[in-house]
């Protein structure tokens, strides 16, 4: 790992294919680390934001650990210009939640959910 220090939310899930399919072939990103239960991808260069997503029976300690709940979670991923990047998801098909819009934190983004219910936030920062 070049940075030791950079975050991975990790999320335990019931269907890691379909979860592979919405992040690689859908929004095209990279697959950092897999396993036959476990799958790490990310969003642009090597120092980009990452996900980690994982089974049940990946048991990274002792227990069952529960399947994420499939909601209270909004994770935000910078693209370079969210309208453009909400236009070529849609045009592969994907279908996000919102259209792009102006938040009051001075980021223009949009709302899409993952297969497991994670909603991704794409922003792009507005000029100040």
């Amino acid at each position: 790992m070049t940075n030791p220090n950079k975050l991975l939310p990790l999320f335990v899930v019931e269907d890691l294919a379909a979860t592979k399919r919405f992040y690689v072939e859908g929004l095209r990103w990279t697959v950092s680390h897999e396993m036959p239960t476990y799958l790490q991808v990310r969003s642009g260069p090597e120092d980009g934001p990452e996900l980690c997503f994982m089974t049940r029976e990946t048991k990274p300690g002792p227990g069952n650990l529960p399947l994420f709940p499939g909601e209270g979670v909004i994770v935000s991923v910078p693209v370079e210009n969210a309208d453009a990047h909400h236009a070529e998801l849609r045009e592969r098909g994907l279908e996000p939640a919102a259209e792009p819009s102006d938040k009051p934190w001075k980021w223009r983004s949009y709302l899409i959910r993952d297969p497991a219910g994670i909603m991704l936030d794409f922003f792009h920062a507005l000029a100040a």
